[in-house]
């Protein structure tokens, strides 16, 4: 393949091809292809786009009443969930457990021990409670923000409580009803 040759005008002597003409044409041109790919990539992998809603939590069990506060809205697309907020019953032994993040654990009484894993305040009935009543609630985080609160409950009156905001806390509460 023979290429054209000429003279350069500008400086005499030296010759160049009519390839090295196009050469910055086609760095400009493989330069925007590189950031149009790498904003396709960018684009594509979802760093810009929603990010997610968190899912739903489920019903505590237990009895407890319940009233739920409204939805807010704020700015853009954040959502801010709506707090649970429980009432302790008037009559019955009750276990509360508040915790921002995730708990497990155990309430009731020796030999009929409940096992739970939930988040939030909490309320859960011991049936039939006489004598020694215990809970152990366990935080699922390393969280020192949140102290981790266990209560227990007789006809509507605080009898005990204790709270942990260590990593990974545990909170235990024993008492004879």
């Amino acid at each position: 393949m023979k290429e054209n040759k000429k003279e350069d005008e500008t400086t005499p002597g030296i010759v160049r091809s009519s390839f090295s003409k196009r050469v910055p044409m086609r760095r400009k041109l493989l330069v925007l292809f590189v950031i149009l790919s790498l904003t396709g990539v960018v684009l594509l992998s979802g760093c810009v786009g929603q990010q997610p809603t968190p899912p739903a939590t489920t019903a505590p069990t237990g009895s407890s009443t319940q009233t739920q506060a409204p939805v807010t809205q704020v700015s853009g697309n954040q959502t801010i969930k709506p707090t649970v907020q429980v009432t302790i019953p008037a009559t019955g032994v009750f276990v509360k457990v508040s915790y921002l993040g995730t708990f497990n654990g155990t309430y009731g009484m020796i030999g009929a021990l409940q096992q739970v894993t939930n988040s939030g305040d909490r309320v859960y009935e011991i049936t039939n409670a006489t004598g020694n009543v215990t809970a152990t609630f366990y935080k699922q985080d390393e969280s020192t923000t949140h102290d981790i609160t266990v209560g227990l409950w007789k006809n509507g009156v605080s009898l005990t409580s204790a709270k942990n905001s260590t990593p990974f806390g545990k909170v235990s509460i024993s008492y004879k009803v």
